[in-house]
């Protein structure tokens, strides 16, 4: 089953201004829902979404397939599933063991995924599931290929390291009780980690990790969840506890855009292919935001208050596919056109 939401804009935001607007966090207006039999392009901001009839869903990671499908991690029911440009689910698998939330396409074209007891799984496109059980693992998280090769993790304290035949490898980064969050490969051929506790000394930092283990840390905006490169070779993520997107040059070089929307929580963010940076409010107040390099935002709603968005991929074609948790259980796409 999907739904349509016909949705405006809920306001522009200058960030660099610094601006404040006292209505922010409203949503216009009762939302109709209305049957989608094509996939032709959609407006921008238009969102669809298509619910996960499989038990209690909690579709947490996405990440746009080899196959041009999204595929997600359900950690309420322990499997991956797939689901097409049309909305259809066409693989839900259960892979026999506790699931986390990051999940990546591996240098085999694969997915790969990280496991909440330890360890990382992979599976291939016709749905079979190899294990990988990690005994030093200790909370995994993002996920991410590497620039050797291997598949690159982030978990407490440290960042692991694993080949595509399972051999694993760790590089302590962090304190033991540091949680570390979003992992991706930037421009500079080294990986660049969130560290995300809210409301800990441990929740304002990201952490420059080279191939063979020597980091260096920054200091940026409280809470930084998933992190990814932009179209102008810089790091980008959302701050979820800031309320803002944070921007990192390979440099160090460090500016903070506020959503300015009361409430909001940023979580996911992922390129678009209008290279803007596109992000997921948690708290489900702004729905989707977008912002541009320069620092411009606009926000979609959703479709429902309270809905719980987590992390968003460029999917199939050529839009950006979510997953919400809350409101709306399943899988969402918005149009970036």
């Amino acid at each position: 089953m999907h739904h349509r939401f016909p949705l405006i804009a809920a306001l522009i935001v200058g960030t660099a201004s610094g601006c404040t607007f006292p209505n922010a966090g409203a949503v216009s207006g009762p939302v109709s829902y209305e049957p989608s039999h094509s996939i032709a392009p959609d407006k921008r901001g238009k969102v669809t979404f298509y619910d996960d009839t499989f038990g209690d869903a909690t579709p947490d990671g996405i990440v746009g397939g080899p196959d041009n499908d999204a595929w997600f991690t359900d950690t309420g029911n322990d499997v991956v599933g797939r689901v097409t440009a049309r909305g259809r689910y066409t693989l839900q698998q259960p892979v026999g063991a506790e699931l986390s939330d990051g999940i990546t396409v591996g240098p085999d074209k694969n997915l790969w995924f990280t496991l909440g007891g330890g360890g990382v799984g992979t599976l291939n496109l016709n749905g079979k599931v190899t294990l990988f059980k990690d005994p030093a693992g200790s909370a995994p998280q993002g996920i991410t290929t590497g620039p050797d090769g291997a598949l690159w993790f982030a978990q407490n304290g440290s960042v692991g390291r694993v080949t595509t035949r399972g051999n694993f490898k760790h590089f302590t980064v962090a304190s033991a009780d540091a949680q570390l969050q979003g992992i991706v490969t930037g421009p500079d051929g080294n990986l660049w980690v969130t560290q995300s506790v809210v409301g800990s000394r441990f929740s304002n930092q990201v952490i420059r990790v080279t191939p063979k283990g020597k980091h260096r840390s920054y200091t940026v905006g409280l809470g930084p969840a998933w992190i990814c490169v932009g179209p102008d070779k810089a790091l980008w993520f959302a701050e979820r506890a800031a309320n803002a997107i944070g921007r990192l040059t390979t440099a160090g070089e460090y500016t903070e855009y506020p959503t300015n929307y009361q409430g909001g929580g940023p979580s996911g963010i992922a390129v678009g292919p209008d290279r803007a940076l596109w992000f997921t409010d948690f708290n489900g107040r702004f729905g989707i935001g977008r912002v541009t390099k320069s620092g411009k935002m606009h926000f979609y709603a959703s479709g429902t208050m309270g809905d719980e968005l987590r992390q968003i991929a460029l999917g199939p074609i050529g839009m950006m596919w979510f997953t919400s948790y809350q409101g709306v259980d399943g899988i969402g796409r918005i149009a970036t056109y």
